[in-house]
């Protein structure tokens, strides 16, 4: 070990030739005295300048110049982790009891070195390791320091490429972009004008439907406006006393068909769901067959069909139209026509206004007439509606309403097979009477209460506001 004091003797610094006798040793105060010198040395700036090794990687490390503080205090420590010091020695100027000056103060020395070097010696290994993690982990922060520079410094290259790539891709693309515009916004043109088209297309088809919807409403009131004129002049003739001719009440019953019955569109719409139990036929008979509704959709669907009723103004109305109708009371036609010669007998609205020996004869006629394999199609006003039933004497020349199980059995007893019934037009739901609804958050005592309630009123509804009327099929 290099000397570390410049040439300056211990010795003379703890003037031990003042301070202790040649004959006697004191141990205490040369030790109090040896750390006053110390507090002095270390007041006075005196330290060590060596470097013992690396310390087992506890070398200097180089720091950033932005870290000299850190630097400083690593050279620090590892300048002075090492407190033992060996580099001095004992020795006197006197010229006579110097030796034995110098032989007890070497006494002194080891006595002291065997209490202090224990302790310096746990305390040079505790710095040592200490400047040793201190080191390793100045490194790897340094290391990964200048990682994170390193990785910085790339990424910072590599946004500048990527922008400088889409910067010259956008600029690549966007006379591409701009044509694509163009196109869609002359597409978009386009296709407005075409709608514009369209839309004028739309609307004065709509506007002619009107007006033809208009004209041909005009031709019927004119129509019937002559037939009412024709009928002033040459007075009512009487008609035949039993027969179900309205015209014994002198009203007019197409008015009136128009005003509580509904529109022809709407009984169409109405009669195109019965339209299958006839399609393939080529003699089908409409008793009763009024304003013709059936027989114009029996033209549509290619089924052959011709209508007898009694009241001269449908009749002529038919006629009019350009349909097969024939002005006569319904049992003399079938009893006219040849047995086993129709394919197919509908009869809407009309069996209420027969009388009940004049019904089952008229049915009886049509089993007799219709073909095997064949269908007659029976609808009326439903009596088991409240609503339906109110409205049944609406019209007078309702003679009693008809209960669906007394007609079926009446065209069960006529020799008909397979009878069945169907129920149509609802009542709309606004008019029902409306339930109570039932949320999780009621008790169990209302849920079941208003369960009970509901299912009730389900039952009330489908007595006050069912179906307003229903038909009877049969097959020959």
């Amino acid at each position: 070990m290099e000397d570390l004091s410049s040439g300056c003797e211990i010795v003379d610094t703890f003037d031990i030739n003042t301070e202790i006798n040649e004959d006697e040793i004191n141990v205490e105060k040369i030790m109090e005295k040896i750390r006053e010198n110390i507090r002095k040395q270390k007041g006075a700036g005196i330290f060590p300048e060596k470097i013992h090794g690396d310390l087992q990687q506890g070398s200097l490390l180089e720091v950033t110049p932005g870290e000299s503080n850190i630097q400083r205090d690593l050279d620090y420590i590892n300048s002075n982790w090492d407190i033992q010091n060996n580099s001095y020695f004992i020795s006197s100027h006197r010229p006579f009891v110097g030796k034995f000056l110098v032989r007890g103060r070497d006494l002194v020395h080891g006595e002291i070195r065997r209490y202090v070097d224990p302790v310096f010696w746990k305390q040079t290994e505790f710095n040592g390791s200490t400047v040793r993690l201190l080191n390793d982990t100045a490194g790897k922060f340094i290391y990964y320091n200048n990682k994170i520079e390193q990785l910085q410094s790339e990424m910072d290259s590599k946004i500048e490429q990527l922008q400088s790539e889409m910067d010259s891709k956008i600029e690549h693309l966007r006379p591409e972009l701009g044509n694509k515009i163009e196109r869609l916004r002359s597409e978009f043109e386009n296709q407005i004008e075409q709608l514009k088209s369209e839309i004028d297309d739309s609307i004065k088809a709509e506007v002619n439907s009107i007006i033809s919807l208009m004209n041909l409403d005009i031709e019927n009131k004119a129509w019937l406006a002559s037939v009412l004129d024709g009928k002033i002049e040459k007075g009512y003739k009487n008609k035949k006393t039993g027969t179900p001719d309205p015209g014994d009440l002198d009203i007019n019953y197409f008015r009136f068909e128009e005003q509580f019955r509904g529109s022809r569109e709407d009984i169409k719409q109405r009669q195109s769901c019965f339209m299958n139990y006839f399609l393939g036929c080529s003699n089908v008979l409409d008793i009763g067959c009024g304003r013709g509704e059936f027989l114009e959709l029996a033209s549509e669907h290619g089924i052959g069909a011709k209508g007898v009723d009694i009241d001269d103004t449908m009749v002529d109305f038919c006629l009019s139209k350009g349909l097969n109708v024939v002005k006569q009371e319904a049992i003399s036609y079938l009893e006219s026509v040849d047995d086993k010669s129709l394919d197919g007998i509908f009869i809407d609205q009309v069996v209420e206004h027969l009388e009940p020996d004049y019904l089952i004869k008229l049915l009886k006629l049509c089993f007799q007439k219709l073909k095997y394999g064949y269908y007659i199609f029976a609808e009326t006003v439903n009596p088991l509606s409240f609503v339906s039933f109110a409205n049944f004497y609406i019209d007078m020349t309702h003679k009693k309403p008809i209960h669906p199980e007394t007609l079926k059995f009446l065209l069960t007893s006529a020799g008909f097979r397979d009878v069945d019934t169907m129920f149509f037009s609802p009542v709309s739901e606004k008019a029902r009477l409306q339930k109570v609804p039932i949320n999780n958050d009621m008790e169990e005592w209302v849920k079941n209460y208003l369960d009970i309630y509901n299912h009730n009123l389900e039952k009330l509804n489908g007595i006050l506001y069912g179906a307003q009327d229903y038909a009877v099929i049969g097959k020959k």
